[in-house]
């Protein structure tokens, strides 16, 4: 014969009764520093991505489009 107790048939099993243990959340502290560093992450990337298009060359791809429109400007004024 088995050790285990027999099951009652009308209750779930204990473990699903119990309440579930409560994760305790960061101060707000750290969560204020994550959403800041997060920022400046985000910031940095913008950074970096318009000093890409200002490096682009002025004579290919979207370097011409973007600076093409100020070398007619340019060439109407004289």
């Amino acid at each position: 014969m088995s050790s285990r107790p027999p099951k009652s048939v009308g209750q779930p099993p204990a473990t699903l009764s119990e309440p579930k243990a409560r994760v305790a959340r960061p101060p707000k502290a750290l969560r204020r520093r994550h959403k800041l560093i997060s920022l400046v992450y985000a910031l940095g990337l913008l950074l970096v991505f318009i000093l890409s298009l200002l490096l682009l060359p002025a004579d290919t791809g979207l370097g011409k489009l973007l600076w093409g429109m100020q070398d007619t400007a340019l060439t109407l004024t004289y």
